[in-house]
């Protein structure tokens, strides 16, 4: 009986932590601020099979350390999609950030994310081909981001042979007209990517039936040879994750972040 007493008290006296891990408190982010600490490659949609199209988001709390790092994840409750957690879980403890701070100090944080299950890919079933693109080829590729029901930023950026051109509309740190140089080999390099994507051969749109969310326009011209794809949420109607990585390899390569969030030049 002593025993037992004693045991009980040495529990009551463990920390919190100690006695229910699911008690720690850790500082709280939101969805906006876990976009800025994202780091690339990032995956929001998964493509699976099963999945129809349409709106399927499972809401994430995670928990990441001091480094970065996902240490554990937490789906919402919703049972037509918790059956596909399993397939999901790995990808999620893949995605890094740079480290969440309190007072200058990086801290182990909770953070809110999301994660959309789409139908999967749908490849195209007729070859078009791509121009040739040579040492001296002239290349544009435009990316546009059109807003939303809220504040997502809009603007267009062309990143050519000649230089790039970003144009601010709304809801980014710079508005208006802005320029810079760029090496007309990187420029090759990422046209390289479009081809090797088949860009040439995909949809001309894809287009969900949902409302509010931004429409983005990609666009690539080859010495004259232009194709142009609509994403309005495409992963939901099966349009190849490559689309979206070419969105975001654009956005790289003309570091558009100093002009949408304000972030220094590098």
């Amino acid at each position: 009986m002593k025993r037992a007493i004693a045991v009980f008290i040495m529990f009551l006296s463990l920390p919190l932590w100690a006695a229910d891990d699911k008690r720690i408190s850790y500082p709280s982010y939101d969805y906006e601020a876990a976009i800025s600490h994202e780091i690339k490659p990032h995956r929001h949609s998964v493509p699976l099979k099963g999945v129809s199209s349409g709106f399927n988001q499972i809401r994430i709390t995670l928990t990441v350390s001091p480094t970065g790092d996902v240490v554990d994840a937490e789906p919402g409750n919703d049972p037509d999609l918790l059956k596909f957690w399993p397939q999901l879980q790995d990808e999620v403890r893949k995605w890094k950030f740079t480290p969440f701070e309190e007072n200058g100090k990086a801290v182990t944080a909770s953070v809110e994310e999301y994660l959309d299950l789409v139908p999967p890919e749908r490849f195209p079933t007729k070859h078009v081909a791509a121009p040739i693109i040579r040492p001296d080829s002239r290349v544009a590729i435009t990316l546009e981001r059109w807003g939303c029901y809220g504040r997502c930023p809009a603007y267009k950026v062309t990143v050519s042979t000649e230089g790039i051109v970003f144009q601010g509309y709304r809801f980014v740190a710079a508005l208006g007209r802005q320029t810079d140089r760029v090496d007309a080999k990187q420029v090759r390099n990422l046209a390289r990517s479009f081809v090797a994507a088949d860009f040439y051969s995909m949809d001309d749109a894809y287009r969900a039936t949902m409302t509010d969310n931004p429409t983005y326009v990609l666009s690539i011209s080859i010495d004259g040879h232009s194709k142009k794809v609509l994403d309005y949420v495409g992963p939901t109607e099966g349009m190849p994750a490559v689309i979206t990585e070419l969105e975001d390899k654009v956005d790289a390569l003309a570091r558009t972040g100093r002009w949408i969030r304000g972030e220094e030049k590098k």
